[in-house]
C-alpha cells in the first residue's frame, strides 16, 4: 500500500506538470526522456532509502517530516489485519495480470500471424510484410508491415518509411515494450495508461518532426491514413495519435524562452525524492516527557519504577537482594488504553506467510547483517504495540550485540552499524504485514505484542544469516 501510494505520487504529480509546461511545446526528445524517467522513478524512488539529516536544514526537515507523518499514518491505518480480504486482493490482483497477460500474448500472435501469412521482402536493413489485409501501416523494430507496397506512391512510400525509420532509430520499441509490460503488471492503475498514451504521442510527434516534405503535403497524407484500420499494440501504428494534433504539432517550432519549462523537472524530482522515497522521516520516536509520538501516533509511557529481586550466588549458596530499575512500558495509545496480553481474549499475533514475525524482519535485515562476520548475536527489541488495525505503531530497540563470550562480535559492532539497523528493524517493523490485533469483549483493541521482550538470537556463519530453531540453526 505504501509502494502503490508513493508511486501514484510521483506520476501525478510529474504528469500534471508535463501536461502544463511541456505536452504543447515542440522539444521531443525531452518529453520523452522526461516521461521515460519520472516512469521509472515512480517505480524505484518508493524502493529507494535515503537519510536526509547529512542535508536538509531543520527549517525544512520538520515540515516535511510532517507531511510524511500523515502518510505514514494513513497506511499505518490500513486494516492489514484481515488476512482473508489480503488473500483475496491477491488473487484477485493475479486474476488481472492473468487476463492482462493473456491478451498482450493475442495481440503477439496477431502480430505473428501477419508476419508469418505476409509477402516478405528486404529493403536496406528492413524487413517489408506485404499483409494484404485492411489496415495502417505499422512497425515493430525493422519490420514493416503495409497493406500492399504498390498501394502507394513513391513520395507517400518516402513518407511512410522515413517516418517508421525514426521510429527504429529512436528505439521506440524498447518504450513500447515497457509499457506493454508495466500494463500488465499495473493493469489497474489509470496512470501507466496514461503514460503510455502520452509517450505513444511523443513518438509519432517525434517522427513527424523529421518529415522530408512540407507540413501541407505531410498532413494530407495523415488524414488519408486516419480512416484505415488499427494495428497490434505491440507496434507503433502511423494513425495511432490524433491526427488534428499531430498536424498542428508539424508547424509548431518552440522558442528559446520555452526552454525554462524543461526546468519543471527539478522541483518535480526533489518533492519526489524528499516525500514519496522509502525514508526515514516518518520513522523517528519523539519523546516528551512519558509522551512518545511515531508515525502520527502518541504514545503513553508509565513512569520508571524500582523493584527489588532476590539473587541466589551459584557458589556460595548466599542470597542477597538487589534494586532494579524496571523501565517505562506504554500504557496508552492515542488516549485509549494499550491491554498486556494476559488481559484480553485473543491475543495478538503474527499470521504472515514468514512464519513469525522475528524471521520476517531478519528476512528484511538478512544483507546488512553479513558485515557483522562470523559469530553469535543478539537483537534487543521490546514493548511491541500492535494497534486496532493490525499494525506495528511502537516499539523500543536497544540495540544489537555479540554474545558475552565473543568479544571479536562486541567490539566489531560500530556506532555507524548500530545505526543502520536500528533503521532497517524500524523499516522492517513499520511496514510487517501478518498481524492480527488483539480482541478484548469482541471489540479490536491496542495491545503489546510480548509480554515485553523480543530477544532474539542468530549466527552469521560462512555468508549466511542462520536462527535458531528448537536446538539447531536454521538459514533464513
Amino acid at each position: 500500500m505504501q509502494y502503490l501510494l508513493n508511486a501514484t505520487a510521483i506520476w501525478l504529480i510529474s504528469l500534471l506538470a508535463f501536461d502544463i509546461f511541456l505536452r504543447r511545446e515542440s522539444y521531443h526528445s525531452y518529453n520523452r526522456c522526461y516521461l521515460l524517467a519520472t516512469f521509472i522513478a515512480g517505480l524505484t524512488l518508493p524502493l529507494v532509502s535515503i537519510q536526509p539529516d547529512s542535508y536538509l536544514q531543520p527549517a525544512l526537515q520538520q515540515p516535511v517530516e510532517q507531511l510524511i507523518a500523515v502518510k505514514g499514518k494513513v497506511v499505518a491505518g490500513a486494516d492489514v489485519s484481515a488476512n482473508g480480504g489480503i488473500q483475496w486482493l491477491w488473487v484477485g490482483y493475479l486474476a488481472g495480470v492473468g487476463v492482462a497477460l493473456l491478451l498482450l500474448t493475442l495481440e503477439a500472435v496477431k502480430l505473428y500471424r501477419y508476419y508469418s501469412t505476409g509477402n516478405r521482402s528486404k529493403l536496406n536493413d528492413w524487413t517489408i510484410v506485404e499483409t494484404g489485409r485492411e489496415h495502417a501501416p505499422f512497425s515493430f523494430a525493422t519490420i514493416l508491415f503495409v497493406r500492399s507496397r504498390a498501394h502507394y506512391s513513391d513520395t507517400e512510400w518516402q513518407m511512410l518509411f522515413h517516418h517508421e525509420a525514426q521510429h527504429a532509430q529512436n528505439l521506440h520499441v524498447a518504450d513500447l515494450l515497457l509499457m506493454q509490460l508495466s500494463k500488465v503488471a499495473l493493469w489497474f492503475h489509470p496512470l501507466v495508461y496514461a503514460y503510455n498514451k502520452r509517450l505513444l504521442m511523443v513518438h509519432e510527434y517525434q517522427a513527424d518532426s523529421k518529415s522530408v516534405v512540407t507540413p501541407a503535403v505531410y498532413g494530407h497524407f495523415l488524414v488519408e491514413q486516419a480512416v484505415l484500420g488499427a494495428s497490434p499494440i505491440l507496434s507503433h501504428s502511423f494513425n495511432r495519435s490524433p491526427i488534428k494534433k499531430r498536424i498542428v504539432m508539424l508547424t509548431r517550432r518552440s522558442g528559446t524562452a520555452a526552454r525554462t519549462k524543461m526546468l519543471a523537472f527539478i522541483p518535480v524530482a526533489v518533492v519526489s525524492l524528499l516525500c514519496f522515497s522509502q525514508n526515514v522521516f516518518s520513522q523517528r520516536f519523539e519523546q516528551n516527557g512519558n509522551v512518545v509520538t511515531f508515525n502520527g501516533n502518541k504514545i503513553e509511557l508509565s513512569q520508571p519504577s524500582r523493584d527489588t529481586i532476590e539473587i541466589e550466588d551459584p557458589v556460595t549458596g548466599q542470597r542477597s537482594v538487589k534494586v532494579m530499575e524496571v523501565p517505562s512500558a506504554p500504557i496508552k495509545l492515542n488516549g485509549a488504553k494499550i491491554y498486556n496480553p494476559d488481559e484480553v481474549n485473543a491475543k495478538p499475533a503474527y499470521v504472515g506467510s514468514n512464519g513469525s514475525l522475528w524471521r520476517s524482519v531478519m528476512k528484511g535485515l538478512r544483507d546488512n547483517l553479513l558485515p557483522l562476520g562470523n559469530g553469535e548475536y543478539v537483537l534487543n527489541v521490546n514493548n511491541f504495540v500492535v494497534n486496532e488495525s493490525g499494525a506495528i505503531v511502537y516499539f523500543k530497540y536497544l540495540n544489537i550485540t555479540g554474545i558475552e563470550d565473543n568479544k571479536q562480535n562486541m567490539s566489531a559492532i560500530s556506532p555507524a552499524m548500530q545505526q543502520r539497523i536500528e533503521q532497517l528493524v524500524t523499516r522492517q517493523l513499520v511496514s510487517a504485514n501478518g498481524l492480527q490485533p488483539a480482541v478484548h469483549n469482541g471489540k479490536k483493541v491496542p495491545a503489546l505484542l510480548y509480554d515485553r521482550s523480543f530477544w532474539n538470537h542468530f549466527k552469521i556463519q560462512n555468508g549466511k544469516v542462520l536462527l535458531q530453531k528448537d536446538n539447531s540453526w536454521e538459514e533464513i
